[in-house]
């Protein structure tokens, strides 16, 4: 006997397509400018098409799958967001590292702590880890360190990044 999936509401559609259509877009923009450039520079090197031509078919595939990445992800933090909320700003943090233990390359990775006119929310790539309103949250700045209670409880403590350096201008 076939199994029935539960059918999907208009809302859950159109939320699945805004997700798509930014993957999409996020995928297509990357490739075509990762083509783009690589074609420009091979172009003003001098370089011969044959060359040129599969460097920039690589990179524009890496391009795309990178960006379609980038893409889904925004689409769905977007979808996390309420009509009549407000993103107010976007965070690097990462978990405090304990170097007593060896790290492993897969450890400490960067999450994003979104601040909105609603919610603290912690995300990882596309996936909301946490997210609690601001009415019941305390948060405090512990040096480096950004600790985070929800209802008492400490929910994070997290080191939040610089953010990346400006160059400086001459003149």
């Amino acid at each position: 006997m076939a199994r029935r999936e539960p059918e999907r509401t208009s809302e859950e559609d159109e939320r699945h397509r805004h997700i798509r259509r930014a993957a999409l877009s996020g995928g297509v923009t990357a490739a075509a400018l990762g083509t783009v450039v690589i074609l420009v520079e091979g172009y003003t090197a001098h370089l011969t098409w044959w060359l040129v031509l599969p460097v920039a078919a690589v990179s524009g595939g890496f391009a795309a799958w990178s960006g379609a990445r980038s893409g889904h992800e925004d689409g769905v933090r977007a979808q996390a967001v309420a009509r009549d909320e407000i993103v107010l700003s976007t965070y690097t943090v990462r978990p405090p590292f304990d170097r007593r233990q060896a790290a492993t390359p897969h450890e400490n990775l960067p999450c994003q702590l979104r601040l909105t006119t609603r919610n603290l929310q912690l995300w990882k790539h596309a996936d909301l880890l946490w997210s609690h309103p601001w009415k019941e949250l305390r948060v405090t700045a512990d040096g480096p360190r950004l600790r985070v209670f929800h209802q008492g409880q400490e929910t994070g403590v997290l080191l939040v990044e610089p953010p990346p350096a400006r160059p400086k201008s001459s003149g």
